[in-house]
């Protein structure tokens, strides 16, 4: 059975007529079909390759949906979350509009808001594959999060022989995560993927894709990602001086308020992420080495 035949059975199994079955652009893990028939218009997604899936991407899905409307942010409403032959899938409903622009600043604005916005999102009855390793305990989780990459600067850690950081460096990355370790910052939701790619214009914006979604400090999470994005100039998700401008106006920061909050986020990402491959995924280890050193480098913490 082909993607469109599958997307077209998965639909009929809800009750809705099939007409036109169109996979659309954009599903890096998963296949996105959009089915039409009678009055329904809805998105079938379900992954593209389910034996790497460790966990069930959209039980998160499917509560940041049902969690975030109820908040009153704007998203594809949850039509179903299943399986149909050992295959898990969801199915929202389509959103007319277009993919806000890059250069959108008051799509950046509007990206702020939102990530401001995460913080009334109630958590407490998350799936447990949104939360860390660290335990459901939001607080609790974050601090044992930003304890265990402090006591890893100690000894032989490994990130000094991937040149990450050099021996001299120890102090000043122990410092960054002791500040950062004294601040209490709001745990919650974070969406993980906030950009224009993933916001629709139409009468009103609208934040999709929460395939990214997790549990940590918010909005600054998101904030974190899109201040990574602007210091590297990531090409796939450029972020223009004036966009973050924007981006921190409508999560009420100033720069001067967010900066020194950011750039300590920043060190932790890059510690933290390259610590994952080196444990969790080997694959992806050259990459993330790479990009940890340019942005320490960056940041002026490293030479």
């Amino acid at each position: 059975m082909d993607v469109l035949q599958r997307s077209a059975a998965i639909a009929r199994s809800l009750g809705i007529s099939v007409e036109q079955a169109t996979e659309l652009d954009g599903g890096n893990q998963n296949h996105v079909v959009r089915v039409r028939g009678g009055r329904r218009d809805v998105v079938v997604r379900f992954a593209k390759d389910d034996t790497r899936m460790l966990v069930d991407p959209f039980d998160v899905e499917a509560w940041c949906l049902t969690a975030t409307a109820e908040a009153g942010i704007h998203t594809s409403p949850l039509v179903a979350r299943g399986t149909a032959d050992g295959l898990s899938y969801l199915v929202v409903g389509h959103l007319p509009g277009t993919v806000a622009a890059a250069n959108d600043l008051h799509a950046w604005r509007e990206i702020g808001r939102i990530a401001a916005a995460l913080a009334e999102v109630d958590v407490a009855t998350a799936p447990d594959a949104f939360f860390t390793r660290f335990g459901r305990n939001p607080a609790e989780a974050w601090d044992a999060h930003l304890g265990y990459n402090f006591a890893a600067l100690e000894g032989d850690d490994p990130l000094v022989d991937f040149g990450i950081y050099r021996e001299p460096d120890r102090s000043k990355l122990r410092n960054v995560l002791a500040s950062l370790r004294a601040r209490r910052l709001s745990q919650g939701l974070v969406h993980g993927d906030l950009s224009t790619r993933n916001l629709l214009v139409n009468e009103r914006y609208a934040v999709v894709d929460w395939g990214s979604a997790h549990s940590g400090p918010t909005c600054w999470g998101d904030l974190d990602q899109i201040n990574r994005w602007r210091l590297l100039g990531d090409p796939e998700s450029p972020v223009s001086e004036a966009a973050w401008s924007s981006a921190l106006g409508g999560a009420g920061l100033t720069d001067a308020q967010a900066a020194p909050v950011l750039a300590e986020l920043a060190v932790l990402h890059a510690l933290d992420v390259v610590r994952w491959s080196y444990t969790s995924r080997p694959d992806r280890l050259d990459e993330l080495v790479h990009r940890s050193a340019r942005l320490l480098r960056v940041l002026g913490l490293t030479s």
